[in-house]
């Protein structure tokens, strides 16, 4: 009775951490004023996304006055990098009171956001080494790597509700790996 009220807390106390980050990304995008803090080339790249605002809010802390679409796309893996960590963390905190069959869930986890790290790691060489292809490839295993992480939580059924604690995160990890495979398209238009 215990353990599952103390994982209660605990997936309350993650639930909020994942929801205010969220939060602050998505003030971020809302507070940003166009002309002064994002170039307009920027903004052409970002609005050709999915999910614009995010892309905006995401890259800010990276700007580094380079707007062309390789840089923007190396901005918001970095990003994407810096939001696994923080998954990495949610995880590692769930742990210790896991019930044990959580506790499996979360190790897949950890073991695919490793996985997707180097994936993400791999997309930056890949796109400063102009192999738009491989850039690709390693998006896509990155998307491939956080499914893994959800189907840890519903057993691969689509139909049951991801209720994990690190469903939200994910979920954004998948937005942001959905822009940055867009803006792939705009760094290398010849290799799609």
């Amino acid at each position: 009775m215990e353990n599952s009220f103390n994982m209660m807390i605990v997936n309350r106390a993650l639930s909020i951490s994942c929801c205010l980050m969220m939060m602050t990304m998505f003030n971020l995008a809302v507070a940003v004023p166009r002309p002064t803090m994002l170039n307009p080339a920027i903004h052409a790249i970002c609005d050709a996304t999915d999910y614009p605002a995010l892309c905006q809010s995401s890259i800010i802390p990276y700007l580094d006055g380079h707007t062309d679409p390789e840089s923007v796309l190396i901005m918001h893996i970095l990003a994407g990098i810096h939001t696994t960590e923080e998954a990495i963390q949610i995880a590692k905190r769930a742990l210790p009171s896991a019930t044990h069959y959580d506790a499996q869930r979360y190790e897949v986890c950890l073991d695919t956001y490793d996985s997707a790290m180097d994936s993400w790691k791999s997309a930056i060489k890949s796109t400063k080494a102009g192999k738009g292809f491989e850039v690709a490839n390693d998006l896509s295993a990155v998307a491939s790597m956080i499914s893994s992480c959800d189907d840890a939580f519903t057993d691969d059924d689509p139909t049951v509700p991801n209720k994990s604690p690190l469903g939200q995160i994910d979920q954004l990890l998948l937005h942001m790996d959905s822009n940055c495979l867009a803006i792939r398209l705009k760094a290398f238009p010849d290799s799609n």
